[in-house]
């Protein structure tokens, strides 16, 4: 029995570190981005997304893959729909763009959103339920508070329900005439 304990504690005093001259720098691994974009591991999300029906909004939940800022909330808008929901008449306003929603939450809360492809060639209704779509969601997973549209540095004008053009960031104040029942 000794003669086990003496080489259990052998073994143990074999695995130390020990003593060092000089610290040693240690490195952690890193999140490397590739030319692909970036990362999707991790757990997937669970995000509100705004889609229209009729002339109101309906609020769907939709699994999306991790991402930063407003990615989930693109994505989330970006999924096709189910042949159930075009039944039930669920639809986006949003134009059908061969290039994805882009966009940053800025320190002041406001979404700044690059004005999405074939957006000025929609109508103006049409217009205004794609800005309460982007908005509701938007406002729903990120810190964002308002959303405002962009041609690079430069902010643009959205409708609101009425058909005016809104020059500042819109909130959701600003499209409760679409709002959701319940």
């Amino acid at each position: 029995m000794a003669g086990v304990v003496a080489a259990v504690a052998l073994g143990l005093s074999a695995c130390s570190i020990g003593t060092q001259a000089s610290p040693v720098p240690a490195s952690a691994p890193t999140a490397t981005s590739t030319s692909s974009g970036p990362s999707r591991q991790g757990v997937p999300l669970s995000v509100q997304v705004y889609l229209v029906q009729g002339d109101r909004l309906v609020r769907l939940t939709r699994t999306v893959p991790p991402g930063a800022g407003l990615e989930p909330s693109f994505v989330g808008l970006a999924v096709p729909l189910t042949p159930a929901m075009a039944a039930r008449g669920i639809r986006s306003a949003l134009p059908i763009a061969s290039t994805p929603l882009q966009g940053v939450v800025d320190q002041d809360g406001v979404a700044r959103i690059t004005l999405p492809t074939g957006f000025e060639r929609i109508s103006v209704h049409e217009q205004s339920l794609a800005m309460a779509q982007l908005v509701f969601t938007v406002t729903a997973n990120s810190l964002a508070q308002s959303v405002q549209l962009v041609q690079g540095k430069r902010s643009l004008p959205m409708p609101d329900p009425s058909g005016q053009l809104v020059t500042r960031p819109v909130t959701r104040v600003d499209y409760a005439a679409y709002d959701p029942p319940g």
